[in-house]
């Protein structure tokens, strides 16, 4: 399956380790345009929030993937969640 890495926000990390956002958008810009184009769905969504260590992390499979021209973005459809480091899901914050 393959891997895609990206950054997000850590109100949106929070609620996707949840399993309460179940969509994730991204802008139709070329550098997504190029990279979806690359794979095939399912694949695994990487998330990364911050920079400094221990970083939170998980990974998410998409398992549909939707260009939403009207909106100007792509809509990452979110299955379930693989894993999770640094995070505590109980807690809703990180370790």
């Amino acid at each position: 399956m393959d891997l895609v890495t990206t950054t997000i926000k850590r109100e949106f990390f929070k609620e996707i380790v949840a399993l309460k956002k179940r969509v994730e958008y991204r802008e139709i810009k070329p550098y997504w345009t190029k990279k979806l184009a690359l794979i095939k769905t399912p694949f695994l969504l990487r998330i990364i929030n911050g920079m400094t260590h221990p970083i939170p992390e998980a990974t998410v499979v998409v398992t549909r993937v939707r260009k939403n021209t009207k909106r100007r973005r792509y809509e990452l459809h979110l299955g379930a969640v693989r894993a999770f480091k640094n995070w505590d899901r109980r807690r809703g914050r990180p370790r």
